[in-house]
């Protein structure tokens, strides 16, 4: 955080999350929605909002960025047969994706407190399954789009 009061980051850090919340579920549709998000995630870092909730909202902003664009790059770099076949795993991979991050948050901390499971590589193994299984949602969802 750049601010050096524990009280007055915990504030801001709350107060910027709840603007990226009403921002992404009212504004999203509107013009330049994507950038304000990004905005946002940065102030969130900046502020003490940690590392993680910041990281997911500059991608959430970078792909809203892409909101009723057309799809033109995705058509030329991705063959049908790639597009299909990501098209049709598209729910199993946001099925996944939404289990993965739940593993992680608050998955770790009711195996910790619960059952004693403090494994580090564990941690490890869950963020980047998330994050990877984010990765190909948003690349299957793309494709999904390409589809419609």
């Amino acid at each position: 955080t750049i601010i050096p009061n524990m009280l007055v980051t915990g504030i801001l850090a709350v107060v910027f999350s709840l603007a990226y919340l009403v921002w992404a579920t009212l504004f999203v549709q509107k013009k330049n929605a994507g950038v304000a998000l990004i905005l946002l995630s940065i102030a969130m870092l900046l502020v003490g909002g940690g590392i993680f909730p910041p990281v997911i909202g500059m991608i959430i902003g970078i792909l809203g960025t892409r909101i009723s664009t057309p799809l033109t790059w995705w058509r030329t770099h991705l063959s049908v047969d790639l597009r299909h076949f990501l098209a049709r795993g598209w729910p199993g991979s946001f099925f996944a994706s939404l289990i993965a991050w739940l593993l992680l948050f608050p998955g770790i901390n009711i195996m910790g407190y619960f059952f004693g499971v403090n494994d580090p590589n564990l941690t490890v193994i869950l963020i980047l399954l998330a994050f990877g299984s984010l990765l190909l949602t948003i690349l299957s969802g793309f494709a999904y789009d390409i589809q419609l």
